[in-house]
This record gives C-alpha cells, sequence and structure tokens, in this order.
C-alpha cells in the first residue's frame, strides 16, 4: 500500500488540530483554548500547532474560517441569485432573509441531527468578550453585512439608515439566539415543540423577521 504524500500527511494533522480547538472553544471558550490543550487533545506536538498556525489567533481564525466561509459563500450566491432573478426590482424581503438564514440553518445540521458542535460554537463567539473575537467578527461578517444591507435598502427605501440598521441588528441577533437556544422552545411549549426540526425553526423566523422589519415606525 502506496505511503500518503507529505502534503496528505500535513493537511491531515492541520485538520485535527483545527477540529481540537473548536471542541475546546465550544465547550469551554477561547480563553481555555490554550495551545497545550490543544495539542494534547490532537494528540500532536507543539511544534506541528507552530508550523500550521504560528499562534492562537491565527489558530481561532481557521476555526471560524472553516465554518463561517462555507455559510457566507452561499449567503452570497444565494442572495446574487435572488438579485439576478428579480432585476431590476428590489429583492422581496422574504427572500433575502432566506438568503441570510437558511445556510446558517442548512450548516447546523449534520445527517444525525442538529451539530451540537457548531451550535456550541455559535454561543460562544456570541458570549465571548475579548476583543479578539470582536475583531472575528468584523474580519468575517462586515463585508456581508453590508451586501445584505444594500438590498435591504432598495426593498425598503421608505427606512432611515438608522433604523435599517438596528432593524438588521435586531433580525441577525435573533437569528443567533434562535440557533443557540433550542432548548428554551422545548421548555416553553412543555415539551411539544423541538428546537432540533431546524428546518421548520428557519421557516418560521423567517416569517416572524419579515413581519416585523415591515413594521412602520411608531410615531
Amino acid at each position: 500500500m502506496e505511503n500518503p504524500s507529505p502534503h496528505k500527511v500535513a493537511e491531515k494533522t492541520r485538520g485535527q488540530i483545527v477540529e481540537a480547538a473548536e471542541q475546546i472553544f465550544a465547550e469551554k471558550g477561547f480563553r481555555a483554548m490554550t495551545l497545550r490543550a490543544v495539542t494534547e487533545s490532537a494528540q500532536v506536538n507543539l511544534a506541528a500547532v507552530n508550523y500550521h498556525f504560528g499562534s492562537k489567533a491565527n489558530l481561532m481564525r481557521a476555526v471560524i474560517e472553516r465554518r463561517v466561509n462555507p455559510i457566507n459563500k452561499a449567503r452570497i450566491e444565494r442572495l446574487d441569485a435572488c438579485i439576478a432573478e428579480h432585476s431590476p426590482k428590489p429583492v422581496p424581503l422574504k427572500q433575502i432573509f432566506e438568503a441570510l438564514f437558511r445556510p446558517f440553518f442548512d450548516h447546523a445540521m449534520s445527517k444525525k441531527g442538529p451539530d451540537r458542535a457548531f451550535i456550541q460554537m455559535v454561543g460562544r463567539a456570541m458570549t465571548e468578550p475579548a476583543d479578539f473575537m470582536r475583531n472575528m467578527h468584523k474580519e468575517f461578517f462586515a463585508e456581508l453585512s453590508k451586501r445584505f444591507l444594500q438590498e435591504l435598502k432598495r426593498s425598503c427605501p421608505q427606512l432611515a439608515e438608522q433604523d435599517l440598521h438596528r432593524r438588521f441588528f435586531l433580525s441577525v441577533n435573533t437569528m443567533l439566539g434562535t440557533m443557540t437556544e433550542q432548548a428554551r422552545l422545548e421548555n416553553i411549549s412543555g415539551g411539544k415543540l423541538s428546537g432540533s426540526d431546524l428546518d421548520k425553526v428557519c421557516d418560521e423566523l423567517t416569517a416572524f423577521v419579515v413581519a416585523g422589519f415591515m413594521q412602520n415606525n411608531a410615531s
């Protein structure tokens, strides 16, 4: 049997390190994600971590990038398709928010059900107070937010810019809270509703956010 190439071995090692870092971050947070803890979990030496990433910050960036980039790529592709479909008219709000929400919820599903590691990671990223995490939010979501806000402005020309930004902020936070607080739905409904039905939850979330976004300003 042919031995794997050095490149494949290196990629496998890199993947092990990222997966270990993600698991520790999801369970214990950024501060607990020390390089020592990562090396022990991934069963690699510190030299391997330094070779592939150079620092804890770069490792955390790789963890977020692996999860977020496919989601954001799918979001932009959906939004671009909607723009092309409706051009030169604005995209309906429902389709804008479906483009924003659906890839996020699809990514949170595995063949066995909700991807708990990813959902935990989202929760950690929302609550971590570190300046580094705030910088990561800017790096991975600033341009995405700009694209979606451009389309929302075209679809809701009656909204002042400050209202547009505020409502977009509330929409995104509702999406994140919905993803990370599934158990609350089961508790509120007395077990009648399951938060693990992410497809249905995404549909309801979209309808809820669109209705709120369309409301006239209170006078």
